[in-house]
C-alpha cells in the first residue's frame, strides 16, 4: 500500500506537467499570430457598375391635363320668341353660317311687310314732291323772265321764288322720309335674319338644351365646338417656362386610347405670371381630323425641348454632387475614382455627359453608395 501511493503522486505531476506545456505552447501561437492578423488585405467589396454608352437623348417637358375644343360658343336668339324649328341635333357637323334654328317670325314677317310698304310711300312722296318741284321751277324761270322785261310785278316775281323754296324742301322732307323708310326696312331683315339662329364656327353640335315649341331662357340653344383642333393647357413655372418657345414639339397621349400617340405643337406661352399659383399657361395644340380626341379626354403631353445625337448617356443615379461638382465614380481596376463631368441633356432617366467621361468607361450604377475608405471594389454588371 505504501509503494502504491508515490506511483500515483509521480503520475499526477506527469499529467500537470504536460498540461502546463500544452497551455505555454498554445499561448506562444496566439502571440506570434496576432502580428499576422493585422496584416490582412483590405476588403473587397462588390458593387454594381454600368458602362457609358452612346446615343440619342431628348430633353422634354411633361405636362397633363383635359382636352378641350380650340373654340366652343354657345349660340343664343339675339330676338325674344318660341322656337319655331330645330334643324341640328347633337353630334351633327355644322359650319360658319349654317342654320341651326328658327324663332317664330310672323310677327317679325309683318313688320318687315310694312316696312316695305313704308318704303313704296316714301318713293310715291319723294315722285310727287320732285315733280311739284319741277313745276315750281318753270313758274319760277318763267316769273323771272317777264319780271326783267317789266311784264310781271315784284311782288308776283317773289311769290314764284317762296314756291320754289317750298318746293325744294318739299322734295327734302320726302327724301328724308324714304330714307327714314329705307332703314327701317333694313332694320326689319336684320330682325328677319335674327330669327334665324346660325352656327358661328365650323365644328359640331355638342350640347342642345331646348326643342321646338321652347321659349329659350339663360341656356343656349345649342353649343357648337370646333374640334378640328384640340388643346391641352397647363401651367408650368417660371423655369420650365424660360425654355419653352412657341412651335416646339409636342406628343401627346390619352388614356382612353393606349399605345396611340398624337403630333402636337406648343402654340401659345402666357407673357404675364398668374400671381394665384406664379405658373405660366402653355398652350399645347393638337391637330384632330377624324376626331380621334374628344373632349374632356385626360391627356400628357412631352413638349420636346432639344434632341442631340450620339451622345454620351449614363443613368441619372450614376451622378452626383459632390463639394459643389458633379461627379461619377469611375472604376480602374480594383479601384474607384471620382471623375467631374459636365452633365448636358436628361431625359428623366438617363443622361448626357459632356465631358470628363467617354463611351465604354465603366463607373458605379449609384453614385450615392458609401464605401470603406481605401476599400478594393469587384465590379458586378448591372443587369
Amino acid at each position: 500500500m505504501n509503494r502504491s501511493v508515490p506511483h500515483a503522486r509521480l503520475v499526477v505531476a506527469v499529467v500537470l506537467l504536460g498540461a502546463g506545456l500544452v497551455a505555454g505552447c498554445g499561448a506562444s501561437t496566439t502571440t506570434e499570430a496576432a502580428p499576422e492578423s493585422t496584416a490582412l488585405a483590405p476588403a473587397v467589396v462588390d458593387v454594381t457598375t454600368v458602362v457609358a454608352t452612346t446615343g440619342s437623348i431628348e430633353s422634354a417637358l411633361e405636362i397633363s391635363g383635359t382636352l378641350t375644343p380650340l373654340s366652343r360658343v354657345g349660340v343664343k336668339p339675339k330676338l325674344p320668341g318660341a322656337i319655331d324649328r330645330m334643324l341640328v341635333d347633337i353630334g351633327d357637323a355644322v359650319t360658319i353660317g349654317q342654320p341651326i334654328a328658327t324663332i317664330d317670325r310672323r310677327e317679325i314677317d309683318a313688320q318687315a311687310d310694312a316696312a316695305v310698304a313704308m318704303v313704296a310711300v316714301g318713293k310715291a312722296g319723294l315722285e310727287t314732291a320732285e315733280a311739284g318741284l319741277a313745276n315750281a321751277v318753270l313758274e319760277f324761270d318763267r316769273a323771272r323772265n317777264l319780271f326783267d322785261k317789266g311784264a310781271l310785278p315784284r311782288q308776283r316775281l317773289e311769290g314764284a321764288q317762296t314756291a320754289h323754296r317750298s318746293a325744294v324742301a318739299q322734295r327734302d322732307l320726302a327724301a328724308a322720309s324714304l330714307a327714314q323708310a329705307d332703314a327701317a326696312l333694313r332694320r326689319a331683315r336684320e330682325v328677319q335674319r335674327n330669327a334665324t339662329l346660325t352656327s358661328p364656327v365650323t365644328g359640331y353640335v355638342v350640347e342642345r338644351n331646348y326643342d321646338a315649341g321652347a321659349i329659350p331662357g339663360d341656356l343656349p340653344v345649342v353649343v357648337v365646338a370646333d374640334m378640328r383642333q384640340m388643346k391641352l393647357e397647363a401651367g408650368v413655372s417660371e423655369l420650365e417656362a424660360g425654355r419653352m418657345r412657341v412651335g416646339l414639339k409636342a406628343v401627346v397621349a390619352v388614356q382612353a386610347k393606349p399605345g396611340q400617340a398624337f403630333a402636337g405643337q406648343l402654340a401659345a406661352i402666357a407673357p404675364e405670371v398668374d400671381e394665384r399659383n406664379r405658373h405660366f399657361q402653355i398652350d399645347v395644340r393638337v391637330p384632330n381630323p377624324n376626331r380621334a380626341l374628344l373632349s374632356g379626354m385626360y391627356a400628357t403631353a412631352r413638349i420636346i425641348e432639344a434632341t442631340v445625337s450620339d451622345a454620351v448617356l449614363v443613368p441619372r443615379e450614376a451622378v452626383m454632387t459632390r463639394d459643389g461638382k458633379r461627379i461619377v465614380r469611375k472604376i480602374l481596376g480594383d479601384t474607384v475614382t471620382a471623375v467631374a463631368v459636365t452633365e448636358g441633356l436628361s431625359d428623366g432617366t438617363r443622361i448626357q455627359i459632356v465631358s470628363g467621361l467617354a463611351a465604354g468607361d465603366t463607373i458605379m450604377a449609384d453614385a450615392r453608395r458609401p464605401l470603406p475608405e481605401g476599400a478594393k471594389v469587384r465590379a458586378v454588371a448591372s443587369r
